[in-house]
Formats: structure tokens, C-alpha cells, sequence
């Protein structure tokens, strides 16, 4: 008959396979956040293998470790052959094959849609943000210095914030970003929203 696992089992083994899983993470050169992920592995392994326990033969503990030992070992293997497999290629790499004076790159055959600023979320339009980058230069000159800092503050804090921690009432606050505003319209800078 197979053991059935009781609380005092579980407290028991979790963390046996805490340590397991740390150790697979040292071994395996995992980061620390995939040491969750291994300890489940490790204790499903176990499950799958609890009908074989015999406890004449030894203890919970000492099976589950020998478990955990043998599925860490696995594990490892499989993260090293999966590293191996893969090939590491700069983005700066120059492609073979390519004919003409400039050998092309890996960069330059990745569209700026798909590229790594895409991936981040970030946006990838370059005529946009050329634009932005102007726009900005022409806010820059349309507004006072004096309000050069109180952009940056604005950046960072809501003006409810800035009223109720700042030197500035809140009213003076609002009325000094109206008065922004209505300068950027008059440079030709629309409101973002």
C-alpha cells in the first residue's frame, strides 16, 4: 500500500527540497527567482515516485532525499544541454554571405519593429521620436526658466503633491501650469492629452 503523506511529512520535506532546489540553482547558475519553480519540480518528482517508498528499508526523509538528489542531477543536465544548444550571436556580427564593400550585421537586418526597444515596450518610431525630441526643444525656449524646475517636478509628482509638500500654494501651482499650457499652444505645442 502506497505511504500516505501526513503534515508532519510535508513539513518535513519542504525544506529538504528548499535546500535541493538551492543547491540545483548553484550548480545550474539559475537565478534565484527560478528556485521556486525547481522546488515544485522536486517535490512533484517525489510525488510520482512515493508509491515506490518502503519504510522498512528508511526513512521519508532519507528516500525524498535521494529523490531530489537524483531529479536535481537531471535537471541540471537538461538547463547544460539546453545552454549548449544555444549560440550566442552579437548583434554586430557581420552576416555570411553578404556581397558588397559594407558586409551587413545582424542589427541591420532586424526591423525596428521587432528590435529590442519593441520588445521593451518602448516605442520604435523614429520619425516620432524625432519629433518629441524637437517638440521638447521648442517647449525648452517657450517657457520661462522659472518653470524649468517645476516641469521636472511634475514629472515625478502629481500637482495635488507638489501644492501640499511644495513652497507653492496649490492654486498658484495650477495657475502658473495653466500659463504653460496656454505658452505651449502659442509655440505650436498641442496638449498630449
Amino acid at each position: 500500500m502506497p505511504h500516505q503523506l501526513s503534515l508532519a511529512d510535508l513539513a518535513l520535506l519542504h525544506p529538504i527540497a528548499e535546500r535541493e532546489a538551492r543547491r540545483v540553482c548553484r550548480t545550474a547558475r539559475l537565478p534565484a527567482q527560478e528556485r521556486e519553480d525547481i522546488r515544485q519540480d522536486l517535490l512533484l518528482d517525489l510525488l510520482t515516485r512515493l508509491p515506490a517508498f518502503d519504510p522498512a528499508r528508511g526513512s521519508l526523509a532519507a528516500f525524498a532525499t535521494l529523490c531530489f538528489r537524483h531529479r536535481g542531477i537531471r535537471l541540471a543536465a537538461r538547463i547544460r544541454r539546453e545552454r549548449a544548444g544555444r549560440h550566442p550571436a552579437s548583434l554586430d556580427d557581420p552576416i555570411a554571405g553578404a556581397d558588397g564593400e559594407e558586409a551587413l550585421t545582424l542589427a541591420d537586418l532586424i526591423p525596428e519593429s521587432e528590435g529590442h526597444a519593441a520588445w521593451c515596450g518602448q516605442p520604435t518610431d523614429r520619425i516620432a521620436a524625432l519629433e518629441r525630441r524637437l517638440d521638447l526643444g521648442r517647449a525648452g525656449t517657450a517657457l520661462d526658466a522659472r518653470d524649468h524646475p517645476l516641469c521636472a517636478a511634475l514629472a515625478e509628482h502629481t500637482p495635488h503633491e507638489l501644492g501640499r509638500r511644495g513652497p507653492l500654494p496649490r492654486s498658484v501651482l495650477y495657475r502658473r501650469i495653466r500659463e504653460m499650457r496656454l505658452r505651449l499652444l502659442a509655440a505650436g505645442i498641442a496638449a498630449a492629452a
